[in-house]
């Protein structure tokens, strides 16, 4: 159950955080407008980053598996939310840079899966 709803949860955060990123994209570059697609995928990515990781932590409990380094490269986007606030806030830039958090929380996924994927028995 736990397997499903963590493999679950991770491909709809891929997905929603890739058109949150995108759609992101194109909307600071002013060719296109926010829609509702873009408040869908921000909140869906917001909801299922969390949900993710959390399953992914009971599923490694349960299953008695080392936390390195599938647990480590699933729980940093989660750490890399204050880190990029702290980063923006120190360099004074808080509204600059809007793409950071998600082209870096992107990679941070996608290399979470990988791991994922390669560590499966």
């Amino acid at each position: 159950m736990l397997r499903v709803l963590h493999l679950s949860s991770a491909i709809l955060l891929l997905a929603a955080h890739t058109a949150f990123f995108v759609r992101g994209l194109a909307i600071d570059r002013g060719t296109v407008q926010p829609a509702a697609l873009d408040r869908l995928a921000r909140s869906l990515a917001q909801a299922l980053l969390p949900v993710t990781a959390l399953t992914g932590l009971l599923r490694m409990i349960a299953a008695q598996t080392p936390f390195f380094p599938h647990g480590l490269a699933g729980i940093l986007p989660v750490a890399a939310i204050p880190a990029v606030f702290l980063v923006r806030l120190a360099l004074g830039r808080r509204r600059e840079l809007p793409w950071l958090l998600p082209a870096l929380n992107l990679g941070l996924i996608i290399g979470a899966m990988a791991t994922g994927f390669a560590a499966r028995p």
